[in-house]
């Protein structure tokens, strides 16, 4: 994959995102004074605005898995948290004991033969490009969080305090409304200016993300020192 592909494939993502998000406000809102703006509208879109902003965090953290795995680096050549990215697979087997079949064998017998097999499978790895599966090692863990993304990034080789720590916080209040509305429990007023200012915070987020990841390509942020 080439930088300009990755470039256009996040512009283009993040475009029909934010104009959904638009067209949205739009019809909802339109023209009508901010202090006159509907709770049950609020609520819409931003139940729509965190669907947005996993689905665009998760897709372009997906898009960068793609470009290193491109590059067809070895082990060596690759910070280790994209080996331990790449490893995600494996290192769920060896918590799980499915490296070694649940036989008659006694419990610390299977866990030693485990540890063997994670590290033959680790040789085997090791002699090849490094494959990591974006489905596995890029996970929301069922909702998009300061902490899951925090994980994300570090998994990726991508500093965390290259997003600002404003809109951690920006992703934080439309998660935990996202999760109030589902569950029917967010019958309070929505303040409109607390409501506008985490909207333009998470918007801006994933203009940033776009930026950064495009940034942590060009630069090649996933090779090792």
């Amino acid at each position: 994959m080439k930088i300009s592909d990755l470039r256009l494939q996040l512009e283009e993502d993040l475009a029909w995102r934010l104009d959904e998000l638009r067209h949205l406000r739009n019809s909802l809102l339109g023209t009508t004074d901010r202090d006159a703006w509907e709770p049950r509208s609020m609520r819409a879109i931003l139940v729509m605005q965190y669907a947005h902003l996993e689905g665009f965090t998760r897709n372009a953290l997906s898009l960068y898995v793609t470009l290193v795995n491109s590059r067809r680096l070895h082990a060596e050549a690759l910070q280790p948290q994209l080996l331990a990215a790449a490893l995600t697979g494996e290192f769920k087997s060896l918590y799980s004991g499915d490296f070694i079949p649940q036989d008659a064998e006694g419990r610390l017998s299977r866990r030693v033969k485990g540890h063997v097999a994670f590290l033959d499978r680790l040789k085997v790895l090791s002699a090849m490009p490094v494959e990591i599966a974006a489905e596995v090692a890029v996970s929301m863990e069922m909702n998009l969080s300061p902490d899951v993304l925090r994980r994300n990034l570090y998994m990726l080789g991508i500093p965390e305090d290259k997003v600002h720590r404003g809109q951690y916080a920006a992703i934080e209040f439309v998660k935990n409304t996202r999760n109030d509305i589902a569950h029917g429990s967010r019958t309070e007023v929505i303040p409109p200016g607390l409501f506008d200012a985490h909207r333009k915070k998470c918007e801006q987020f994933m203009g940033d993300l776009s930026r950064i990841i495009t940034r942590a390509a060009s630069e090649e942020w996933y090779k090792s020192a």
